[in-house]
């Protein structure tokens, strides 16, 4: 059963890491597609061009929602390492 847990430490580790990696390629085009670069950015933040693009100009924003989700992966990698620590303490004892 040790072994199991050590598996999802590890995996917890991995999937924090990858989501810290690709943090700003979750929130754009990943959390844009979903909820909308004006629930991101701020609907006044958004000036939508003749050709049917579009330009956010609220940077703190972008900064914020990237920070966010890096965040959520540091989290995530750090519950991962405290089960491994702990599991090696227990394996100590």
């Amino acid at each position: 059963m040790m072994g199991f847990k050590r598996l999802i430490a590890w995996l917890l580790v991995a999937a924090g890491i990858c989501i810290v990696a690709f943090s700003s390629r979750i929130v754009f085009p990943g959390l844009e597609i979903v909820l909308g670069i004006e629930a991101l950015v701020g609907k006044q933040s958004v000036v939508y061009l003749p050709d049917g693009g579009y330009i956010y100009t609220n940077p703190g924003a972008i900064i914020g929602w990237i920070s966010g989700v890096a965040g959520v992966g540091v989290l995530i990698s750090a519950i991962g390492i405290a089960l491994l620590v702990r599991a090696c303490r227990r394996r100590a004892v």
